[in-house]
C-alpha cells in the first residue's frame, strides 16, 4: 500500500510485468486504473490489454479525464470546466475591468493566458484555501494582490455558473478519498506522464494514503524519482529484460541551409524507401515538413500523409478574420479625423482580405482596390467601406451575369459584408459569410495538391468558430466581445495525403504495397512499437525545434510559494526518452536531419540529442556517418523533381547596361502609335527626362522606363513641392482676374493676405485629394500638420522676396504646358510644363522654375568661358553642360513655341526656408548691381560675364546646350543607359535596383 516506483524496461508497449501488475491490481482491489499522457497512448495501452485479455478490470485514461470522472461519481454536481470556458471567462472578467483596477497589469492576451494558467493551477490555494484546511493567502506586492482579485472574481463566476476547476475538484476528492477509497481510486498507476501538476500529485497521494499508487518509470524516466521522498520504496519489475533499443547507429544529415533542405530531406527520404517500403518522419513541426518535402517525394513515385492540426490563427479563416477586426477597430477609433488616418492607413489588410479566396473577390479586383487605397491619403474609413461595397456589387452582378456552369459562378461575394459586420460587432454574421464562401469555392481556390482538405479544414473552422462564439458563449453568459479573443484555442485537424505522380495519372488501384511515408510528431512516433517500420527519419533536429527550456515566470513562482509545483520530468531526460522510443520503431535505419544556417546564414545549433547520439556513436569506437548537403545545386533545389529530366543550359548575360537591339526601339526614344501599333513614333520627352537623361544615363533608364513606384502615397519633399506649386499658381492666377499683374511692394499687405485665403484654399483641396498635381499633401497626424502649417510663413517670404525682384516683369503664363503644341527640342517633340513664366512690356520673358528646396546656390550657373582657378576653362570641353538644364531647355522652346517669346533668363525660384532666392542664368543687364534695383536680388554674374573676362551671351548658351543635348539624345537612340562616370545624389537609390552581371 501507499506510493511506490517500479522501474520497468518498457519503451511504448505495455510489458508483460505491467499488464500483470495491473491485472493482479484489478483482481484485488476490484478495478485498476492506468494515467497515461494522451489518449492516442491510451489507444495503445488499451489494445495491449485487450491482447492480453485483460482490458474489461483496467480503465486507462489521462489525469484530466480521470478527475473529471471522478468528480461526476462524488461530485457536488458542478461540471469541470474546460479550458476554452476557462479562457472566455476570464476573457470576460478582464473585460469588465478598467485600467486602474486591474494596475499594474494590462488587459492583453498575454495578461488572460498568464491568469488563465493560474486560475488553472492555484484556485484552491488562492480562492479556496478552506479546501485544503488552510488560511486565506496574503498577497506580496500590488501585482500578486490584483492577480488575487482576479482569481477570487473567477472563483465567483464559476460558481455562479455551475462550474469547478479540475484543481478545486481534485482537492476536494482528495478529501473524500482519504475517507475511504471507492474501487475505482484503489489502485492508480502513472505512466509516461512527464508532468504532474500539484492538484493531481495531491490527489494522487490521497489515493496512496487509502490505497496504492505506482509510478512506472522506463530508464529515461527515472530521474523523476528523485523528486519523490527517499523514503518511497522502489521495486524493480522486470529488470532482467534488456530495454528495447534502435539495433545499430544512427545517421545524420546536415543541410547547408534552407533553400536545399527540401531537395535534400526528399533525396533521404527516397534513399531509405528504396531500402523499405515504410518509412516514418518525425518533426516538432510535421505539417510545415510535410508541405515542403510531399510534392518532391510525389515527383518521385513515393505518396505521403500527414495530420494536419491547425489552430485558429493557421487558417485562412482566422488569419482574415483577426486581421480585419484588427484594422476595423483602428478604423472607428480613428473616425473621421485626417489627424489619426496613420493608424490604420493604408490598410494592407484589407487588399490581403481581397486577395484572399474567402472574400469571394478575384485578384485583379484586389489589385485594383489596393491601388485606390494606396494612392489617395484623403480617403476616410466611410469612403473605404463605400468603395468595397462598389466591388462586392460589381463582382456579385458580374457573377449573376455569367454561365451558371462556371466555377466561381455560385460564389459569393463578401468582401464588403464580412467588414461591415465587424464595424457593427457582429462576429458571428462575419464567420458566416465566411463559411458560405469557403463552402461555395472551388477546392482549386484553396489549392492544386490538396484544395479539398484545405477547404474541408476551412469550412470546419468556420463552423466551430460559430459555434463557440453562439452555444458556449451563450451557455457562459459571456458577451461575443470577449469571446472572439479566445478563439485561437480552437484546433481543427484533417489527414492530408500526397499521391505520387503516378498515382495522378492512373489512379489508386489498392496496391498495399506502394511506398508512402508517414509525417508525425516526435510524441507519435515515439508511440509506434518497437521494429515496427522500416526506417525513422527525424527532421529538424537543432534546438528551436526541440529545445531544452524550463517553465518560469509568475506562476511558477506562486506555484512554489504555496507548495504546488507540479513534479515534471526534467526536459532532457524527456527528449531523451521520446528519442529513444522513436527509434526504435526503426528496424532497419534512423536518420536525424538538420539545417545548419537559416535564411541570414547565422548558425543553427543543433538539439541536446543531436550531440548526445552523435558522442554515443564516438564512444562506442564506431565512426558517425554525417553526410553534409550544400546549396550549390540551385536548379536540383528549386525544382520539385530536383532537376530530373530538365536540360541545363549556361546562359551569358549581356553586360551591364546594355540593351539589346531590339529592345532599344522600343525602350528608349520611341513607342506604338496608339492609332497605329504597328507603327513606332518618337516619344515625347519632358525637360526634367532629359536633364535627367544627360546627368546620369542609367537613373533616367531606371526612372523613366522601368519606373519603380513607391505603393503608398507620400508626405514628403513631393508632395509638399507640389502644394507649393498650387498655392503660387492659384495666388498669381487669382492676382491677374483681380486686376493685380504683380506683387510690388506696395500692394504686398494685400498679396500676402490673398495668400493666406489662397493657402487655406489649396490645403482643403489637398485634403481631399483635389490636385491637379501629381499627388495631393494630406496630413494624417498632428506633427505633419504642423509641418503643412510650417509652409504658410516659408511661402510669405517668398512673396515679400518677388516685391523686389524683377520689377519689369509680371506673371503671364502660369503651369504653361508644351504637350500637344508639336514644339520640338534637339530635334525630338518636348512635352511637359514650366510653372512661370514672367513677360515685360518689351516681350522679354523669364523662366522661372519653383523648387521646394533650401540649397539654392545648386542652380547657380556661370559663364563657362571663364577660366576656373586651375585655369581650366570649361567650355572648352564639348560635351560641357550645366548641372541643371531643365529650365534652359525650357527657355529655348519658347523661342520655338507659338508665343515666340524672347527668353532672357532661366531661374530656379528656392521655396523652402526662411530666404527664398532665384538663381540660374541671365542676360547680363539683369544682374543685380546694387540692392533693390530691382532686377534678380542676389544674382551678382550674367552672361556673359564681361567682368572676368566671359565671352558666352545667353542666346549662345541656350544654342550650345541644346546642340551637347542632341548629340546626348543621339546616344540614347542608340541605347546608352550606362551609368555616370560621376555618380550624383540619385544614383544611390537608382544602380542598387540592378545592373550587376550574373551568369547563370
Amino acid at each position: 500500500m501507499g506510493l511506490k516506483v517500479y522501474t520497468t524496461q518498457s519503451v511504448t508497449a505495455l510489458t508483460g510485468a505491467e499488464i500483470s501488475l495491473l491485472e493482479d491490481a484489478a483482481r484485488a482491489c476490484g478495478r485498476a486504473t492506468l494515467l497515461v499522457p494522451s489518449f492516442a497512448e491510451r489507444d495503445v495501452c488499451r489494445r495491449a490489454l485487450a491482447d492480453a485479455r485483460v482490458g474489461t478490470g483496467v480503465d486507462v485514461t489521462t489525469p484530466e479525464a480521470w478527475i473529471e470522472g471522478l468528480w461526476e461519481l462524488f461530485g457536488d454536481g458542478r461540471r469541470v470546466v474546460s479550458p476554452l470556458e476557462r479562457r472566455m471567462l476570464v476573457s470576460a472578467l478582464m473585460e469588465q475591468r478598467d485600467a486602474g483596477q486591474i494596475a499594474p497589469l494590462r488587459d492583453n492576451p498575454g495578461t488572460v493566458r498568464l491568469i488563465s494558467q493560474i486560475v488553472e493551477a492555484l484556485l484552491p490555494e488562492i480562492a479556496a484555501p478552506a479546501v485544503l484546511g488552510r488560511r486565506e493567502a496574503e498577497p506580496d506586492g500590488e501585482s500578486e494582490r490584483v492577480v488575487f482579485c482576479l482569481v477570487r472574481a473567477y472563483a465567483d463566476m464559476l460558481a455562479a455558473r455551475g462550474l469547478v476547476e479540475a484543481s478545486e475538484a481534485a482537492s476536494i476528492l482528495a478529501g473524500l478519498v482519504g475517507d475511504g477509497a471507492p474501487a475505482c481510486a484503489r489502485f492508480v498507476a502513472v505512466r509516461d506522464v512527464p508532468r504532474l501538476p500539484g492538484h493531481v500529485m495531491r490527489l494522487l497521494r490521497a489515493v496512496a494514503g487509502a490505497g496504492e499508487v505506482a509510478l512506472l518509470l522506463n530508464p529515461d524516466q527515472r530521474s523523476l524519482a528523485s523528486e519523490l521522498d527517499a523514503s518511497i520504496e522502489t521495486v524493480g519489475l522486470d529488470d532482467g529484460r534488456p530495454a528495447s533499443r534502435f539495433q545499430g547507429d544512427p545517421e545524420f544529415l546536415e543541410v547547408a541551409g534552407p533553400h536545399a533542405r527540401g531537395a535534400a530531406y526528399a533525396s533521404a527520404l527516397a534513399d531509405l524507401v528504396g531500402d523499405g517500403r515504410d518509412v516514418v518522419v518525425a518533426a516538432a513541426r510535421p505539417s510545415e515538413v510535410f508541405e515542403e518535402v510531399s510534392p518532391r517525394l510525389a515527383a518521385r513515385g513515393i505518396s505521403s500523409e500527414c495530420t494536419l492540426a491547425a489552430r485558429f490563427g493557421q487558417t485562412a479563416v482566422g488569419r482574415q478574420f483577426a486581421a480585419l477586426s484588427d484594422v476595423v477597430a483602428r478604423m472607428k477609433d480613428a473616425g473621421e479625423d485626417p489627424e489619426r488616418a496613420a493608424t490604420w492607413w493604408p490598410a494592407p489588410e484589407l487588399a490581403d482580405w481581397l486577395y484572399s479566396p474567402l472574400s469571394g473577390m478575384d485578384s485583379n479586383s484586389a489589385r485594383m482596390f489596393d491601388k485606390k487605397i494606396r494612392s489617395n491619403r484623403s480617403l476616410t474609413p466611410e469612403a473605404v467601406l463605400r468603395t468595397l461595397q462598389s466591388y462586392q456589387s460589381q463582382t456579385t452582378t458580374k457573377r449573376q451575369r455569367s454561365d451558371q456552369s462556371k466555377p466561381y459562378a455560385q460564389v459569393p461575394a463578401v468582401c464588403a459584408s464580412v467588414v461591415s459586420y465587424l464595424w457593427q460587432e457582429r462576429p458571428v454574421s462575419a464567420l458566416k459569410a465566411m463559411c458560405a464562401v469557403a463552402g461555395a469555392l472551388p477546392s482549386s481556390a484553396f489549392g492544386w495538391r490538396d484544395g479539398s482538405v484545405r477547404a474541408g479544414v476551412e469550412v470546419s473552422m468556420a463552423a466551430k468558430a460559430i459555434e463557440t462564439l453562439t452555444d458556449v458563449a451563450h451557455g457562459l453568459d459571456v458577451p461575443q466581445s470577449a469571446a472572439v479573443t479566445v478563439l485561437d484555442g480552437l484546433t481543427v485537424s484533417a489527414r492530408r495525403r500526397a499521391e505520387s505522380t503516378d498515382f495522378a495519372h492512373t489512379g489508386y488501384e489498392g496496391d498495399v504495397d506502394m511506398p508512402c511515408v508517414r509525417f508525425m510528431t516526435l510524441a507519435e512516433a515515439a508511440l509506434l512499437p518497437a521494429g515496427s517500420v522500416d526506417a525513422v527519419f527525424v527532421a529538424d533536429v537543432d534546438v528551436d525545434n526541440f529545445p531544452l527550456s524550463h517553465e518560469e515566470g509568475a506562476l511558477a513562482t506562486l506555484a512554489a510559494k504555496f507548495g504546488a509545483a507540479p513534479m515534471e520530468l526534467e526536459p532532457a531526460a524527456r527528449l531523451r526518452d521520446l528519442f529513444d522510443r522513436a527509434l526504435a520503431a526503426a528496424r532497419s535505419r534512423a536518420v536525424l536531419a538538420r539545417v545548419t544556417h537559416d535564411r541570414q546564414a547565422k548558425d543553427r545549433y543543433p538539439a541536446a540529442m543531436w550531440t548526445e547520439l552523435t558522442a554515443a556513436v564516438r564512444a562506442a569506437g564506431r565512426a558517425v556517418t554525417v553526410t553534409s548537403v550544400g546549396e550549390g545545386d540551385i536548379a536540383a533545389d528549386l525544382d520539385t523533381a530536383a532537376g530530373m529530366g530538365l536540360k541545363r543550359r549556361c546562359v551569358t548575360c549581356l553586360p551591364p547596361q546594355e540593351l539589346g537591339e531590339d529592345a532599344i526601339r522600343h525602350l528608349v526614344l520611341y513607342q506604338r502609335d496608339p492609332n497605329d501599333p504597328s507603327r513606332l513614333v518618337p516619344r515625347q520627352l519632358s525637360a526634367s527626362q532629359i536633364e535627367g537623361y544627360v546627368t546620369c544615363p542609367l537613373c533616367w533608364f531606371m526612372s523613366s522606363r522601368v519606373r519603380p513606384q513607391s505603393l503608398d502615397a507620400g508626405f514628403g519633399n513631393m508632395e509638399k513641392g507640389n502644394f507649393v506649386h498650387d498655392v503660387m499658381y492659384r495666388l498669381h492666377a487669382e492676382l491677374t482676374e483681380e486686376g493685380v499683374p504683380r506683387v510690388t511692394p506696395e500692394n504686398l499687405e494685400a498679396c500676402l493676405e490673398k495668400l493666406r485665403d489662397v493657402f487655406d484654399c489649396v490645403r482643403a483641396e489637398h485634403a481631399r485629394n483635389k490636385t491637379s498635381s501629381s499627388a495631393a499633401l494630406v496630413a494624417h497626424s498632428a506633427l505633419e500638420h504642423v509641418q503643412v502649417d510650417e509652409i504658410l510663413p516659408q511661402l510669405e517670404a517668398v512673396v515679400r522676396y518677388e516685391a523686389g525682384a524683377l520689377a519689369p516683369f509680371a506673371p503671364a503664363y502660369l503651369e504653361y504646358s508644351f504637350n500637344g503644341l508639336g514644339v520640338e527640342y534637339a530635334g525630338r517633340p518636348l512635352g511637359g510644363r514650366i510653372d512661370r513664366v514672367d513677360v515685360d512690356a518689351e516681350g522679354r520673358a523669364m523662366v522661372i522654375d519653383y523648387k521646394h528646396r533650401m540649397d539654392v546656390n545648386a542652380f547657380k550657373l556661370a559663364d563657362p568661358t571663364v577660366a576656373k582657378r586651375d585655369g581650366a576653362v570649361p567650355a572648352d570641353d564639348p560635351d560641357w553642360l550645366p548641372e541643371h538644364t531643365q529650365s534652359l531647355i525650357y527657355a529655348q522652346a519658347l523661342r520655338h513655341s507659338e508665343l515666340a517669346l524672347d527668353a532672357h533668363g532661366a531661374l530656379y525660384f528656392s521655396t523652402k526656408g526662411g530666404a527664398p532666392a532665384m538663381r540660374g542664368a541671365v542676360s547680363e543687364e539683369f544682374v543685380e548691381v546694387e540692392s533693390g534695383d530691382g532686377r534678380v536680388p542676389g544674382l551678382r554674374t550674367g552672361f556673359p560675364d564681361a567682368e572676368h573676362g566671359g565671352t558666352m551671351g545667353f542666346d549662345e548658351l541656350l544654342e550650345r546646350v541644346e546642340q551637347t543635348i542632341a548629340r546626348k539624345l543621339d546616344a540614347l537612340e542608340a541605347g546608352d543607359v550606362s551609368a555616370a562616370e560621376k555618380p550624383g545624389a540619385r544614383c544611390a537609390f537608382n544602380h542598387d535596383l540592378g545592373f550587376e552581371r550574373r551568369d547563370a
